[in-house]
């Protein structure tokens, strides 16, 4: 997919999810209509009371494919920091998997979640990698939908044995995840 095309498809997906929500009574705002492409922050939502005008906000980082899997915007080393994920992941990720264009598939996760997963999966693939690690510093972390929907690692892969914290697609559709931590 060319760059144009990728831009494109995050876009696409950021109104999306823009859409997702404001139907769903928040207000939500694209971030990149005024800054370039933050590393964690595709939209500002805010959730408030009428009543009370208690609100909260939550900064969301969008990634939508075509394909099944998703780059986090990390590499491989990076992943598997925890102290630099926490200070880093500003808020819920929402991938959006883009079957085809009139049923996009939503997968929520809250920043706990997202690190835990991307962390530990990681974790689990890079025990696998031997003779030059340099790679690691380069290497994209990715996480693959079937990760996101609960599986665990496949026999005869670098994942072997690795099993998945969330199993089950507790992430499809879980737009409640948008408010926790």
């Amino acid at each position: 997919m060319s760059n144009n095309q990728s831009q494109m498809t995050g876009a696409y997906g950021e109104a999306l999810v823009v859409t997702e929500l404001i139907k769903r009574g928040c207000v939500a705002l694209n971030a990149n209509a005024s800054v370039i492409n933050h590393r964690s922050i595709d939209i500002v939502c805010i959730r408030y009371d009428d009543s009370t005008w208690a609100h909260k906000s939550v900064l969301i980082q969008v990634k939508a494919r075509r394909g099944r899997d998703f780059p986090t915007g990390y590499n491989l080393s990076e992943s598997i920091n925890i102290d630099l994920l926490n200070k880093e992941i500003k808020g819920p990720y929402v991938f959006i998997y883009l079957k085809d264009e009139n049923s996009p598939e939503y997968y929520i996760l809250s920043r706990k979640q997202l690190i835990k997963l991307l962390s530990g999966l990681h974790i689990a693939y890079c025990k696998n990698i031997t003779g030059n690690t340099s790679r690691m510093n380069s290497e994209p972390a990715s996480l693959s939908l079937r990760f996101i929907q609960g599986e665990n690692g496949k026999k005869g892969t670098r994942l072997d044995g690795y099993i998945n914290p969330f199993p089950g697609n507790i992430f499809h559709d879980a737009w409640d995840n948008i408010c926790e931590e």
